[in-house]
């Protein structure tokens, strides 16, 4: 469906992509990975026309439709139901049609395909689209200009979803999402007929839905099928591999030009020397791959803490004309605690850290900070806040300007900062770049605890493993909030929950929080008039216990399916097969999901039933 051929491309004088290949068929969902800089975003732009190739070609097969997220939403009085039903443009211009006044042939002929895309449940559609990404039912009419920017973001994410595309490319797209968003989001692009080409830092959404890899490295694509798991351990067993043949080839020419050194001007061994002299000019080097930068964040432990380092005694929160964001919350931070905030978004998880940092101050109760205890605070608007024109030695020297220029400078090295960085200005710098000089700048406090909103969003997966390798061997307390969920698991031992104007510490892990967090609508959970008999519940609960084996089967063959489709060579040389392939992926996509909404009746059934005892 889209073939890229021999693509060169170079960007202010540096070359991105040297004769790249790539092929993305019908169905397939990729995701594209690499470091920050890599050429992601410039991909994007080269497959939707945004860009032109210095050489090479991008062709997408006649009639395909690539979408892409947008990544503005005008200000407009439009509807955000409306809003996310305009990405459909063929819908909208059949409706048009349908408004029409004349019945002939060209109305039958709009009334019948509009049948055919299922225009009657477009406004379904739709609604089901925002609702999966946090909107409430009010939200709907809402005009498009009251949104803030993480909201416009998912809007937007909406409207490519309602397009229906051949090709979606997805460019980051958990950034503004909570969890609960997330795992839907998932759950959709799992199920998604369209090929997919997508670009996250999250490894767990990666795994979650793409077959394939396309790794950009050393200005080339290189696929890989599987997961982002797989293509990890691939990757590992290629560099081991070429490591070995690299020190081979180097024994093996040591001996060459050994002997030549030593025969070459005997008489008796001078034709095995040019022989030898032969090999060595004919050998096809082993190439050198360029070491990947192994980002270190070096947290400098903290100095002796007090205990605990901060106790909350009934706060609340709210913003002044709102409803609070939370009431009544005891909250204890001790040296070593690990905690992580979950919930929805706009439940107070923001807020929750500001008060904790200082930045804001309860509605009600009290937050005691222990003397002398330093917070290491991060939180994305710090780096919007970064003025353009300091350099990195500027930053630090606001925040220690009695301590030795060199000694800052050190500092910056160790974590990544090579000295003709350090002389340039923030404004040039990546999102990653930012980030790692703010945390560069909290390690030079020595907090005694750590602070952090979303400190992934601006980074790439190297440096994402960087952050939670360093957030591990971090000796001092950490209260964190993430969208990712590896982060989550690497990092922070207890949950807590902000959610109905509560805080609470949550019981279970976060796999038990997302199936929590798993649709449940009205239709899904009725509750019956009647308490229902205990012979009731049981036929419900062995009723599930065999949708759960029919639906892991279901799974299996999902697996397998993803699996054949993920193969290149199907594609070429089996057309037919592909497409009964992806027609009974549809189709067993469909039945899970009927699998799932019947589990939850019951569930609903049940838990109602619970609650009446």
């Amino acid at each position: 469906m889209l073939a890229l051929r021999d693509l060169w491309l170079t960007r202010n004088g540096e070359v991105l992509f040297r004769g790249v290949s790539l092929e993305i068929f019908p169905g397939q969902h990729v995701g594209l990975v690499g470091r920050n800089g890599s050429g992601k975003s410039t991909l994007f732009a080269l497959i939707t026309g945004i860009l032109d190739p210095d050489a090479g070609s991008v062709t997408l097969a006649g009639g395909k439709r690539v979408i892409a997220v947008a990544q503005e939403v005008p200000d407009c009085e439009t509807s955000c139901l409306d809003f996310v039903l305009d990405g459909d443009g063929e819908l909208r211009e059949l409706e048009a049609r349908l408004s029409s006044e004349r019945h002939d042939e060209a109305y039958f002929a709009a009334q019948s395909r509009y049948e055919a895309i299922e225009g009657f449940g477009a406004r379904a559609r739709a609604s089901q689209l925002l609702a999966g990404l946090g909107f409430g039912e009010a939200d709907t009419a809402k005009p498009v200009r009251v949104l803030s920017g993480g909201w416009r973001m998912r809007l937007s994410l909406a409207r490519a979803l309602m397009a229906r595309a051949d090709l979606l490319l997805l460019d980051e797209p958990t950034n503004h999402l909570d969890l609960e968003a997330i795992a839907w989001l998932e759950r959709y692009l799992g199920r998604y007929a369209g090929a997919l080409l997508v670009v996250s830092h999250d490894r767990d959404f990666l795994n979650a839905v793409a077959q394939r890899i396309a790794a950009i490295e050393e200005q080339v694509i290189t696929v890989y099928s599987g997961s982002y798991d797989d293509f990890v351990a691939r990757a590992a067993q290629e560099t081991r591999q070429r490591e070995a043949a690299q020190e081979a080839q180097a024994r093996r020419i040591a001996e060459l030009e050994g002997f030549v050194s030593r025969f070459r001007a005997k008489a008796s061994k001078a034709r095995q020397a040019q022989s030898r002299l032969k090999v060595l000019e004919k050998m096809e080097r082993v190439a050198r791959q360029r070491p990947a930068p192994t980002y270190r964040l070096p947290l400098a432990a903290p100095g002796r803490a007090p205990d605990p380092l901060a106790i909350w005694e009934d706060v609340a929160f709210g913003y002044p004309g709102h409803e609070p964001l939370f009431r009544q919350v005891p909250f204890r931070v001790a040296p070593g605690d690990r905690v992580a905030l979950i919930g929805p978004n706009g439940a107070g998880k923001s807020s929750f850290l500001k008060i904790l940092a200082g930045h804001l101050s309860p509605t009600a109760g009290h937050c005691r900070v222990s003397p002398g205890v330093v917070w290491g605070y991060f939180a994305q608007h710090q780096l919007d806040q970064l003025d353009p024109q300091w350099h990195p030695l500027d930053y630090l020297t606001r925040l220690a300007p009695e301590a030795p220029s060199q000694a800052l400078r050190d500092h910056l090295g160790r974590f990544g900062f090579a000295r003709q960085t350090m002389d340039r200005p923030v404004g040039g710098f990546s999102g990653g770049e930012k980030s790692r000089l703010v945390l560069a700048g909290l390690s030079w406090l020595r907090p005694h605890g750590l602070i952090l909103d979303e400190p992934t969003n601006h980074l790439d997966l190297e440096m994402h493993e960087a952050l939670s390798d360093a957030l591990q061997a971090y000796e001092g307390a950490l209260v964190l909030v993430s969208h990712d969920r590896h982060l989550i698991r690497a990092c922070a031992d207890t949950l807590w929950l902000l959610d109905g104007r509560q805080a609470r510490e949550y019981p279970g892990d976060l796999d038990d929080y997302q199936k929590a967090c798993a649709p449940r609508t009205p239709a899904t959970r009725p509750k019956p008039k009647t308490r229902p008999s205990s012979r009731a519940c049981q036929g419900w609960r062995k009723e599930q216990k065999a949708l759960e084996a029919r639906l892991e089967a279901q799974e299996m063959r999902l697996q397998e399916i993803d699996a054949r489709l993920a193969e290149t060579e199907i594609y070429r040389r089996d057309a037919a097969a592909v497409k009964a392939l992806q027609a009974e992926r549809i189709d067993l996509a469909a039945a899970c999901r009927e699998v799932e909404e019947r589990w939850l009746a019951l569930e609903g059934h049940v838990e109602a039933a619970e609650g009446n005892a």
